[in-house]
This record gives C-alpha cells, structure tokens and sequence, in this order.
C-alpha cells in the first residue's frame, strides 16, 4: 500500500521541489525512519543538489536546497556517484566503512542507513538517504521494497528534470523576447514588470512593447499568446515582430490589429490566438488612441481615488478572422497612470477575474498619489503578486503623460572598476546641485548611488551605467548593470527585493522608494526621493 501511496503522490509531482516534498513525506512514513534526503546530481556528477528532511528545509513556501560534493566520500555520494545501493545495518558498519561520520550520524539518532541511487537508462539523477532508528538486516526482500521506491522516484524526478529544463527555457526566450529597457520617450513616464509563473505553471505567452516612431508617437502594447511553453513563447515573438513592421507602415490600432488578425491564422498552429490591448500616443502626449483584443481592459488610475476601467469596446482575440477592433481616444490628464496588464494579475484557479479586478482596484485606491506613478506602481503591484504566491505570469506596462511638468535627464557611462563610485558620486552631486536640488536630498541621493554602483560592479562585473531623472515632485536615478545574474526564478524562494543577495539596507533606509527590473541584459536597480514637501 506504501507503495501504491507514493505512485499517486508522484504522479501529481511536477518539478523537482515537488518530488523532494512527496519523496521525503514518503520516506518519514516508512517504519522507523529517523530522517530522510534526497540528492540531485548536477555538473557531471561532481555536485549534489541536497534537501533533508528538516523542517526548515521542506515547507509549503519552499524547499531549499544545498549543494554537496559529489565526489565525497558519504553513502549518499557514492550511490549517487556509482549507481549502486549502499546498506550500512548497524554503526558497526558505519565505523568500518566511513568512520568520519560515525559521531554525526550517532547524534542524529542514526543506528542504520541505506543510499539508494537513482537511476535510468544508464543515466545517474541522484539517491535517496534513508537513516533508521534501529539495526536492519536489510535483506532480500526489504532491498527489493527499497529498490521499487527508488525506482518510483526515479520516474518522477526525470519528469521533473525535463520539466525544470522545459520551463527555464521558455522562461530565457520569453524575456529574451521583451523590451531589454524601457526607453527614454520625452513627456512620457513609463514603467513595466514581468513576473514569471512558478515552476509549478508553465511560462506562458505575455508581452509587452513600447517604441517611439518617426512622428513622434508612441506604439504601446501588451498582449498574451494563447498556450505555454516555448511554443508559445516562439508565437509571441512572432507577433511582436510582425506589430513593429506594421506600426512603421500604418499604426492606427484598427489596422495593425486586423494585420495581426491575419498573421496569426496563417501560423501553423491550431486554434492559436492571441489577446492583446495596442495603443498609440499622440506627438504632443495629450491622448491615446486605443484597441482591445480580447484582452482586460487597461486601468485609468486617477491621482486620488480608486482606478476605473477605460471605456473601450473590446473585440474579439487575433486569429480567429472575425474583427473589427473599434479604436477609442483616451484623454491623459496630467499624473493620472494608464495600466495595461495580463490576466496573472487578478485571476488564478481560486479566484475568478472579477472579484480580483476588485480586489487590486482596492488595493490601488489605497496607495498614496505620489506612489501611483508608473514606475513604483508596477514595482508595488508586482511586489504584492509575489507575496501572495501568484501562479501565473504576471505582466504590467503603465505610462503617464508628463508634458505639463518640468523634466530634466542625465546619464552618465561609468568603467567596470573601483573607480565607478566615486565617479558616479561626483557625476549624481554636480548634476543635482546644478538643478536647484537641496543639499540634504543632493546627499542622501550620493550616499544611495554609491551603495548601488558598488554592487553593480561587484556582482556583474560590467560597467555600469547611471541616469538621474528630476521632475517637480520626485528625483528618480536608476544604475543598470549588464550582468545576468538577476533574473531569478521566483518559484525558487527568491524575492523580488533581494537582487542576488545584494544588501541595500542603506538604500532601503533612506529612499523614499526603490526596486528592480531584470531582463535577458541585466539589472536595473532605481530608487525615488521626494524633492518637495
């Protein structure tokens, strides 16, 4: 019956995680087990992805894994290593065998243990450790026992393996494929996010694009691919492309969705079809002219008060040959935030798209007005995403129209070297002395670029690069780095605050706010301080 317990449990196993919590659950059932690991193999055989039983180390929010030596003298490395069992009946044996372990593993109320390796078609994925409370002759017919879990487990964790693989990617096109920066368009404020699903949800089709054409109008886009995978990340890419050619030829939204209705029917992909809201601002930054493709429909996020969905008549999603999508002008008044977004946003298997439209409508109508600017509103929405564990991707594009304030812009290119601080130090206090700045906001402004510089180059090692943005109310100054190593999954356990480990408990302290932005490029890391009031 264990057995057949196990074979359900790991059926529903999709990534390694989920594995290591039924395996080990699995394993604490069996009589006598004292405690329980589980290994997998990584970089030829000569590292170990190691999670025990502990209770720290296995829960609902995560599991966390270790690295060991692979090459190590330990029963579990060995199983590993050689891809046969290990049986050690009694700490006599233990001794015999490996008597540096014998004081640990007495202390942790081992009396016997076996390694079981994990195993197929000649390729080695890892072993199971399994320590009893008592002796065990382990026997014929109790290795055979041992010998039918493993195996189980060996299925499930090649399953999971193929899956991890599969989802990193699709994850790496998808962002591959999105916007490596946000660009500088003058009189408008742009800020974005994209969060990828958990390892337990496959990365689907979202997307998103902004780009300034020749007039001087601004395409804005966001849409999401029917279907997850790569396959839905190579369609993505597809349409993407192919809404950039058409906007250079005509980009009213009536046109370029029809265009892109036709496109993606041609594809050689059943039934494919793709929502997506497209939209496109004036020269002068007064309006947006706007299309829905079945999508939900974008946010109108006042300065006070709660956001209001835009009165726009949605049509049907592309590729389905049926049209029209009917256009509608869009005033922006100044400070208000258009938010475009994907359905990760509000809907999940538990809740339904309305009651989370509601809910993040609450949610927004709470945030103060000097917080609902495109940048921190994306950050704080994406922020609030993560913590309630949202399973699907999640993506945001907002924008405000700033042709009313006073802006002023400058960036500065800074070496890869210990000399990049202090220059950035220097280059962030002229320019902000030179607009008027106080001295108390010019110095904490100092103090928090140079925190952020210093990590730049220690951890990516490139040459970091520092734009300083002021405009009547706030100083925005953002330093990105050309580094790969931010772009962590957040199904991991990773926040999307701890960019790497980085400690930024100074700028924490002293910003009015601040976060990141990771693409297939690098980091971007920003903060805000109030320059009024």
């Amino acid at each position: 019956m264990h057995l057949q317990r196990l074979a359900a449990a790991l059926g529903d196993a999709m990534s390694p995680d989920d594995v290591a919590r039924v395996t080990l659950a699995s394993a604490l059932e069996m009589d006598d087990v004292v405690r329980a690991g589980l290994a997998v193999s990584q970089g030829a055989d000569r590292e170990l992805e190691f999670v025990a039983s502990d209770a720290d180390a296995v829960s609902p929010a995560g599991v966390r894994w270790c690295q060991i030596d692979g090459l190590a003298d330990v029963p579990l490395a060995e199983a590993a290593r050689t891809g046969s069992g290990v049986f050690l009946p009694s700490l006599a044996a233990l001794e015999k065998h490996y008597p540096h372990l014998l004081e640990r593993q007495r202390g942790l109320g081992t009396r016997s243990l076996a390694a079981l390796p994990l195993a197929v078609d000649e390729r080695r994925l890892g072993a199971v450790l399994l320590s009893f409370g008592t002796e065990h002759d382990f026997d014929i017919s109790e290795q055979a026992f041992f010998g039918a879990y493993a195996a189980q487990v060996t299925q499930a964790l090649r399953r999971g393996l193929a899956y991890r693989l599969e989802h990193s990617t699709s994850e790496r096109l998808q962002r591959s494929l999105l916007p490596r920066s946000l660009p500088d368009v003058s009189g408008l404020a742009l800020g974005a996010h994209y969060q990828p699903g958990g390892l337990g949800v496959d990365v689907g089709g979202d997307w998103y694009d902004v780009l300034e054409l020749a007039d001087g109008s601004v395409l804005v886009a966001l849409g999401d691919v029917m279907g997850k995978g790569v396959p839905a990340a190579i369609v993505m890419g597809h349409v993407r492309s192919a809404m950039r050619a058409y906007a250079l030829l005509d980009p009213s939204p009536e046109l370029v969705l029809e265009r892109l209705d036709s496109m993606v029917a041609s594809l050689a992909v059943p039934e494919q079809i793709v929502t997506m809201v497209y939209g496109v601002l004036d020269p002068r930054r007064r309006y947006l002219t706007l299309s829905v493709a079945g999508h939900p429909l974008p946010l109108y996020v006042p300065t006070w008060g709660p956001p209001a969905e835009l009165d726009v008549t949605v049509g049907p999603p592309l590729g389905l040959g049926v049209g029209p999508w009917p256009s509608a002008r869009v005033d922006l008044s100044d400070d208000a935030t258009v938010l475009f977004y994907s359905d990760g946003l509000v809907e999940s298997r538990e809740i339904p798209f309305a009651e989370g439209l509601e809910r993040l409508s609450k949610h927004i109508a709470q945030m103060e007005p000097r917080r609902r600017n495109p940048r921190e509103l994306c950050a704080r929405l994406g922020e609030l995403m993560w913590q309630q564990g949202a399973g699907d991707d999640v993506t945001m594009l907002a924008l405000t129209s700033t042709v009313r304030r006073r802006l002023r812009n400058a960036t500065a290119d800074l070496p890869s070297d210990t000399s990049a601080t202090p220059r950035a130090r220097r280059f962030v206090g002229s320019r902000l002395t030179e607009w008027g700045v106080a001295d108390d906001v010019v110095e904490v402004a100092r103090l928090c670029v140079s925190e952020l510089v210093t990590n730049a180059v220690i951890h990516s090692g490139t040459a970091p690069r520092v734009t300083v943005r002021l405009d009547d109310e706030r100083l925005l100054v953002l330093v990105q780095d050309r580094g790969r190593h931010g772009a962590a999954r957040r199904a991991e356990g990773h926040d999307p605050m701890d960019i790497s480990g980085r400690g930024l408990l100074l700028v924490d302290a002293l910003a009015t706010t601040w976060s990141a932005e990771h693409s297939a490029d690098g980091t971007t890391v920003w903060f805000e301080l109030d320059v009024i009031g």
